[in-house]
């Protein structure tokens, strides 16, 4: 087998920390037998464009960089037929999708792992002809990863978050939206939307949902009702914490494709980034569509 990889590296992730590990993580892939070739990005788009153009050259690529800097290649690599096994390096703030799939925070452990690690398959989805591979969503505290300034976030983690959430309370916004999914439809206000293929949102598990798979073809979808008083808001963060889907509140469903429809335009976030804003917005799942190099069970090695 061909032993080269690409790295896709975003200097800018994680106050720095993709660049500051660059040594240990090429010095984690040449011990699992690769020969790495560094392309680092300069702009926004960048991973995108260089995991299209490059695809073919390479049987493994790899990105270093956060949510963002993911999505960006997880956009590229379906833009062609033949894709290459891709790896992940978390780097950013939240890491989400990484810490789903097991991949270790550390750098150069992380490189060691998947640089020996095994291929598994699994779903991605887009909205509206923009992929993403753990979440689409909508409403309060959405917009937070996105508008909270990368210097902020660079200096203070996930406290930069945080502080740009609270902001958001004062004012809640709503939607009436028309969902409809297979076997279904529902038409209310709501103040928060989420689509996802994910064990980890925000850096928490959900335990309210059982049998999540990452390759079954389906989303697990939570909408949040607009509550009518300030109480009922009470009720829905207590729930929340206490991870409850009390029907009154919270509609949860499993769907491979579904659509929301509304009199104005919705911003979306996809995988913690901008993903534009629509008045109709398709959503469906590409099941299996990319393979992520992933860990090795404990004990077991590459043959």
């Amino acid at each position: 087998m061909d032993r080269k990889l690409l790295l896709i590296l975003n200097p800018t992730s994680g106050r720095g920390a993709a660049a500051g590990s660059l040594f240990s993580i090429v010095n984690g892939f040449s011990k699992t037998g690769w020969e790495v070739t560094v392309i680092p990005t300069q702009e926004k788009g960048d991973a995108q464009k260089i995991a299209r153009e490059r695809a073919a050259d390479f049987p493994f690529l790899v990105c270093c960089g956060g949510d963002g800097t993911l999505n960006e290649t997880v956009n590229g690599l379906m833009e062609v037929q033949d894709r290459p096994l891709l790896g992940y390096i978390p780097a950013g703030t939240t890491n989400d999708f990484a810490a789903t799939l097991g991949i270790p925070h550390n750098p150069e452990q992380a490189a060691l792992e998947i640089g020996g690690g095994q291929p598994f398959c699994c779903d991605m989805g887009d909205l509206n002809g923009r992929y993403f591979d753990y979440i689409a969503a909508f409403g309060i505290f959405t917009d937070v990863s996105y508008t909270t300034p990368q210097q902020f976030k660079n200096v203070c983690g996930r406290v930069a978050y945080f502080l740009e959430g609270i902001k958001q309370l004062s004012s809640i916004p709503h939607y009436r939206l028309r969902v409809e999914w297979e076997g279904g439809s529902q038409e209310e206000d709501f103040i928060f939307g989420a689509v996802t293929n994910t064990l980890s949102v925000g850096g928490a598990q959900p335990r309210f949902v059982d049998g999540i798979a990452l390759n079954d073809g389906l989303f697990e979808v939570l909408l949040i009702r607009n509550p009518r008083n300030f109480f009922e808001l009470q009720t829905i963060v207590t729930l929340l914490l206490k991870q409850e889907l009390n029907p009154k509140y919270f509609t949860f469903i499993r769907t491979s494709s579904l659509r929301f429809s509304s009199e104005s335009e919705i911003p979306w976030t996809l995988d913690g980034e901008y993903g534009g804003s629509f008045q109709s917005a398709c959503i469906r799942n590409h099941p299996r569509a990319i393979c992520i190099a992933v860990p090795r069970p404990s004990g077991e090695s590459a043959s």
